[in-house]
């Protein structure tokens, strides 16, 4: 996987020099940086989230890896990104297994360290628990609930402004994606809500559990995951999401199941419309951008252009707390 954000003449003037750069080794990370000081800050940061994200996802922590995965940490401007990059075999039982990593992050110190390091590291834990490539919106939603207090909002205010503008994915199609959409900032921000909806439904493992049979088939079975959840299809899950997020705070079952039960009866049939008029295509929302989660070196297939019908305007979020 490829995780990028674009870079500008400024951050390109700033950048480091590879020659100039210092090592530091721990047990799981070989760190490149600036300085051996703030290599040993990073490496020290890493090993510290690699076990924090490990004990909340998988409720253990990871064995050593037999490789230390090089990291390097580049210095540029205030702004945060990075890149992990997976090859996936068997293990020695003959299961499906990650056989090699490596991390690339860059931007300021303290974003890295807060935001960018730990949603970095949470990808290594997620590729663990399944040993192949995690569906994106997955893979990243749950890496943004790593991030600190003010990136998740900055998602949520995101995400309602997508829907708003009827750019968001049915989650039909968000789920079946096996790569990156063109519109990165919409899969990050509605992965993220999605994610964290789900979490709060049933807690990390059963979310674990819940992409696991949806992976399926060839990652075809999410109709048949969601029924964990007490939701007869995708579409059904969608509409107590958006509930959830028109009422600007979390619900517990039974008013997620009376959203389900009184949805609207415009939505059902627009969403009944896209299925047959889209022949399971997913919908180009908006010219392809570059955005952390991006691939712009790789070549992407044309893909025929489908309106998706409008999702219902949302409010904004209540701003985090001083203290949270």
């Amino acid at each position: 996987m490829t995780l990028r954000r674009p870079l500008s003449a400024v951050a390109l003037f700033l950048l480091v020099p590879l020659a100039s750069a210092a090592e530091h080794r721990t047990r799981n990370f070989t760190v490149t940086a600036p300085t051996k000081e703030l290599a040993k800050t990073f490496g020290e940061a890493a090993e510290k989230y690699r076990e924090q994200k490990a004990l909340e996802w998988l409720g253990t922590i990871m064995p050593d890896w037999p490789e230390p995965c090089p990291l390097k940490v580049d210095l540029r401007g205030s702004d945060g990104g990075g890149a992990t990059h997976f090859t996936f075999g068997q293990s020695g039982d003959g299961r499906s297994s990650v056989t090699s990593r490596r991390m690339e992050i860059f931007g300021g110190v303290e974003k890295l360290l807060k935001s960018v390091l730990p949603h970095e590291v949470t990808h290594t834990v997620l590729a663990h628990r399944y040993g192949r490539a995690v569906p994106r919106w997955a893979d990243e939603g749950g890496s943004v609930l790593s991030e600190n207090d003010e990136e998740r909002f900055s998602h949520d205010v995101r995400c309602r402004e997508f829907l708003n503008q009827g750019k968001g994915y049915h989650l039909r199609f968000l789920f079946a994606m096996d790569d990156y959409p063109p519109n990165m900032h919409v899969l990050y921000a509605e992965g993220y809500s999605v994610v964290q909806f789900l979490v709060d439904q049933g807690g990390r493992e059963k979310f674990l559990t819940f992409v696991g049979e949806g992976m399926k088939r060839g990652n075809k079975n999410w109709e048949q995951a969601v029924q964990a959840y007490g939701y007869n299809s995708t579409d059904d899950l969608e509409v107590a999401w958006i509930e959830h997020l028109k009422g600007g705070g979390r619900k517990g079952a039974a008013a997620v199941a009376t959203a389900v039960k009184d949805r609207p009866a415009a939505l059902a049939t627009s969403v009944n419309k896209e299925t047959r008029s889209s022949g399971g295509r997913l919908p180009v929302l908006e010219p392809p951008v570059v955005a952390r989660g991006a691939t712009p070196d790789r070549d992407r297939p044309a893909v025929t252009t489908v309106a998706s019908p409008p999702i219902p305007r949302l409010l904004p979020p209540e701003p985090p707390s001083a203290g949270g």
